[in-house]
């Protein structure tokens, strides 16, 4: 009887030994492709990096043969002078050529033409004596806007008070309530502690 319940035993062990080999197999064989897989990948990405290579290695001979004549040719070459540029006219602070005109003194002077009207008969030059009239253009004040009554000052300090006593009563309140609530439960705690 005591081989009957061994083997009764031993009979699950033998059949969860099977079952993990049997899951196992699967995962063998699945590593086994994937690694096939990779192997051939790993094959066919190094024959396209050859491949790669051997263009490029090519490519560059060109180059190289192409570049090396025509910078000999280059060097070679006698040197030429060059030439400076052509002088170029004067020309302001903002890039704009210097018009001599825009300088004489009586351009700003003289009365200004415009196309409807008749042309206005020549303006003798002033003299020396005549002084000129210096025409100041005096702009009237802005009106001064109503001054806004001011703040009264008793209500500021009211203000500031009623701060105050929020800032100072507040905290106190609370403390009190607080205070009054754990006697009140003392009280009833109390009597229990002494028993």
């Amino acid at each position: 009887m005591d081989e009957n319940l061994e083997n009764a035993a031993q009979e699950p062990e033998r059949d969860l030994n099977n079952a993990a080999e049997n899951a196992w197999k699967p995962v063998e064989e699945s590593a086994e492709q994937a690694q096939s897989h990779i192997e051939e990948v790993h094959a066919a990405a190094q024959e396209q990096v050859t491949e790669a290579a051997e263009t490029v290695e090519g490519e560059w001979n060109e180059v190289k043969d192409d570049f090396q004549p025509a910078s000999a040719e280059k060097w070679s070459a006698p040197e030429t002078e060059q030439t400076s540029p052509p002088p170029q006219s004067e020309t302001d602070r903002w890039g704009a050529p210097v018009n001599e005109v825009a300088d004489e003194s009586g351009r700003w002077n003289e009365n200004l033409y415009t196309p409807e009207a008749e042309e206005p008969a020549p303006v003798e030059a002033p003299k020396a004596e005549e002084t000129r009239k210096v025409v100041d253009y005096v702009t009237t004040p802005p009106s001064q806007p109503k001054k806004k009554d001011k703040f009264p000052v008793w209500a500021i300090v009211l203000v500031v008070l009623l701060v105050l006593c929020i800032c100072i009563a507040l905290p106190i309140a609370l403390l009190a309530g607080v205070l009054g609530t754990f006697f009140r439960n003392l009280n009833t705690f109390l009597p229990i502690l002494f028993i």
